[in-house]
């Protein structure tokens, strides 16, 4: 009898979020160790051939108009963070566990979410940061008479609108750099305090992924590079007194951009394993109209007569005017150790479905690695 597989030698895929159901969502599953036959995985930069996106994997009944209101956590579940969902308030938050192919329904929800920030910690929390909210949310072990608990802490000493970048340490500790300073929340302690940590900030914008492999955070810029912060896994050392700060981290960037020039519309980072990355981004696939043009476009698109603006965010189907272009690649430092150097690049591309948003197509891909 074979042995079963565990989380950590499972095979992985990439997930994709798109609002292109009429009652939600559709995830589609990407698995990109493979080659698909029809159009095989191309090397470098060259986007030839472009496959169409992978059939429905699941659906997902939420609000349309908010695929930044999902995350993942507590192992392999996608979760809808939509709290303002009346069908499920009851029942409690929904969730797709990926592995089980399962509906699940986790803790209460505490807050209704409006522009949240997740941060997973380990397989069993969840913590939300928004404006005027901090919450956690607790998986327990399976026997318990609860197996899900979720409850409010207190706000952070800064304001959500001026969070610039953020990220995940391995020991549990949450670090969240604002326009000006960085503070650091530590998930292991029953304090629950947010403390200053350096005067300085992470240089990417959004969230980093801590990689062992290079020492530090990974994160994108808005001006299209790759930055890797360094700094030690563990970094509770003075914490205790909460008045040591930690000097500025030493930063690394690739030295070219790493976004399809001309095309680029938004993109997503994702975490594969230590030192392997994928980049989500969307293009423009109209030759009339670069991506920024696209953008500009959106900003100005009309509503139909008698409709709601916050009723009807993202518009009406747009998915043929982008597509996605994946790109997996390792990150390592060049030889001097001055830059970040991107090797074994591996390009797809896929055709969005024509249903999806226009709104949701230009926002950040919802991409998890599962």
């Amino acid at each position: 009898m074979s042995e079963q597989r565990t989380a950590t030698d499972r095979e992985q895929h990439l997930y994709l979020l798109f609002d292109d159901w009429d009652s939600g969502f559709s995830i589609r599953k990407v698995s990109l160790s493979r080659r698909t036959g029809k159009q095989p995985l191309s090397s470098g930069s060259d986007k030839e051939g472009v496959e169409p996106v992978p059939e429905v994997f699941m659906h997902m009944r939420a609000p349309r108009g908010y695929p930044d209101l999902f995350t993942s956590a507590f192992g392999t579940m996608i979760t809808a963070m939509d709290t303002d969902m009346d069908d499920t308030a009851e029942e409690g938050i929904p969730m797709i566990d990926v592995q089980e192919q399962a509906l699940v329904f986790g803790p209460d929800p505490c807050n209704y979410n409006g522009f949240p920030i997740y941060f997973p910690v380990g397989d069993n929390k969840l913590f939300v940061l928004d404006m005027g909210t901090f919450d956690c949310y607790l998986r327990t072990p399976e026997d318990s008479e609860e197996p899900w608990g979720s409850y409010n802490l207190a706000c952070p000493p800064f304001d959500r609108t001026d969070v610039s970048s953020y990220g995940v340490l391995p020991n549990g500790c949450i670090l969240v750099s604002t326009t000006k300073s960085t503070f650091i929340f530590d998930t292991t302690k029953k304090e629950h305090v947010w403390k200053p940590y350096g005067n300085w900030v992470l240089p990417f914008t959004g969230r980093g992924h801590y990689d062992t492999s290079l020492g530090g955070f990974v994160g994108l810029s808005e001006d299209g590079y790759l930055y890797c912060s360094t700094m030690a896994a563990s970094t509770r050392t003075g914490l205790d007194t909460g008045k040591t700060l930690h000097p500025s981290p030493d930063v690394k960037r690739t030295k070219n951009e790493v976004y399809t020039e001309g095309q680029h519309v938004s993109a997503t980072l994702v975490h594969m394993r230590q030192g392997r990355f994928c980049l989500v981004e969307c293009v423009s696939a109209d030759n009339a109209r670069t991506g920024q043009e696209l953008k500009s476009w959106i900003n100005e698109f009309r509503l139909p007569p008698g409709a709601a603006g916050w009723d009807f965010v993202g518009g009406g189907p747009q998915g043929g005017r982008c597509m996605y272009l994946l790109k997996t690649f390792s990150l390592i430092y060049d030889m001097k150790g001055f830059f970040l150097k991107l090797t074994d690049c591996k390009v797809r591309c896929y055709s969005l479905p024509h249903e999806a948003r226009i709104g949701s197509v230009c926002m950040d891909p919802v991409a998890f690695w599962l």
